[in-house]
């Protein structure tokens, strides 16, 4: 028993979760939470937060503490995703309807032990998905180094993942062609994972 949990605990790091906090007037809502006007939820390092913007009024939203620079919620700007590595505890709210612990606030309980980031550009890794806007057809470009395991994971709007390639230097150095023509046209994220962990995290649009 004691072998298997250390194996789950060292699993545990690879084995992220997608949050999907939904910003809309006067509330922030997690999953499962349609009832109060904040939402306060335990995450664990590792996991991947993605703000999704619901409503029909701007909500930028602020970190109480610095941790974020205030990222605006509008109709332009739909979404905001950040990875959490740090545990510890992260109130926001919206500075145009709220204040630390007041009106439209959140926060965030991140359990767990503090793991290493990796700085993907200043690695030298690059990871590039063309064209974008794209009708499905694309491209994979990653100029790696020897010695990870690298992965692309495409998720959509509402964190849920839809897709893991795993990238190998001999496809990805001149160009992994790869067919998304079966995804439904709309937002999606795609992330760079160097080791199970997630390092650069962009845009892609597919169309009809």
């Amino acid at each position: 028993m004691v072998a298997l949990a250390l194996l789950v605990l060292s699993l545990a790091p690879t084995l992220a979760a997608n949050i999907t906090i939904l910003v809309g007037d006067n509330f922030y809502h997690g999953p499962g939470n349609t009832t109060q006007d904040r939402d306060i939820r335990t995450i664990n390092v590792g996991d991947v937060v993605t703000w999704s913007y619901v409503g029909q009024l701007s909500h930028p939203t602020a970190s109480d503490n610095g941790a974020w620079a205030t990222f605006q919620m509008n109709q332009s700007n739909t979404t905001f995703m950040r990875t959490f590595s740090t545990p510890g505890t992260f109130a926001y709210h919206c500075t145009a309807h709220g204040a630390p612990g007041i009106g439209q606030y959140g926060v965030l309980t991140v359990a767990g032990t503090a793991t290493a980031t990796l700085d993907a550009r200043a690695a030298g890794v690059e990871l590039n998905v063309y064209p974008n806007p794209s009708r499905g057809q694309v491209t994979v470009q990653l100029n790696q180094k020897a010695g990870a395991d690298y992965k692309l994971r495409l998720s959509n709007i509402i964190g849920q993942e839809v897709r893991t390639v795993a990238l190998r230097p001999e496809l990805t150095a001149t160009g992994l062609p790869l067919d998304l023509g079966d995804l439904h046209a709309g937002v999606y994220f795609y992330s760079l994972l160097v080791d199970g962990r997630v390092t650069t995290t962009k845009r892609l649009v597919l169309q009809n």
